[in-house]
């Protein structure tokens, strides 16, 4: 069986793409690596000490690193210090990494099946424009359901991404997409 490590900037990120790529990789065991790094401990030794302690405990074929943009994919400037941390990573531990980008963030991927989450959340939202055109796809959530008999909140994101429909969100969302094909060639 193939395993691949998968790491986030929360575990509920991890969590989240784990629960969505196993609809498609039912083969694959995925496993959260560093689960006590988070957020802005992604950028510091830390995060390195734990892979490799994770990776003196078991091999991974491949290893899945998961940032958000927090931003527009124009925005180049964010883009190209992530680009550069996934660089780094990626040499040193073996040049198997596949990069998931999140533009603005994850919560971007539930706006891609957005039938998906209106069903879960008893709410009637249209969204038919490119996901990674909306900014702050958490705080958009938040404010759809707001009013609602279930308020989203971002630790529901594990739960979500369980029934979001993979086929959907790969063809409403292109950078999933892409991701989704390096990570079908890796495998």
């Amino acid at each position: 069986m193939t395993k691949i490590g998968v790491i986030g900037e929360d575990p509920n990120d991890a969590d989240s793409i784990i629960n969505l790529l196993s609809k498609r990789f039912p083969d694959v065991r995925f496993k959260k690596l560093a689960k006590g790094v988070t957020g802005c401990q992604l950028d510091t030794k830390k995060l390195y000490t734990s892979i490799k302690r994770d990776l003196m405990k078991e091999e991974f074929s491949q290893i899945i690193y998961i940032r958000d943009l927090d931003g527009f994919s124009s925005e180049s400037d964010k883009r190209q210090k992530l680009d550069t941390w996934f660089t780094a990573l990626n040499k040193e531990f073996g040049e198997k990494g596949i990069f998931l980008l999140n533009i603005w963030e994850l919560e971007a991927l539930i706006l891609a099946d957005i039938a998906t989450f209106n069903k879960l959340y008893r709410i009637s939202h249209q969204f038919s424009k490119d996901p990674t055109m909306q900014d702050k796809p958490k705080e958009t959530l938040k404010r759809l359901t707001r009013q609602g008999s279930k308020v989203f909140h971002e630790n529901h994101c594990p739960e979500v991404f369980k029934h979001l429909d993979i086929d959907t969100v790969e063809k409403n969302c292109g950078y999933f997409k892409s991701f989704l094909a390096e990570l079908k060639a890796a495998v």
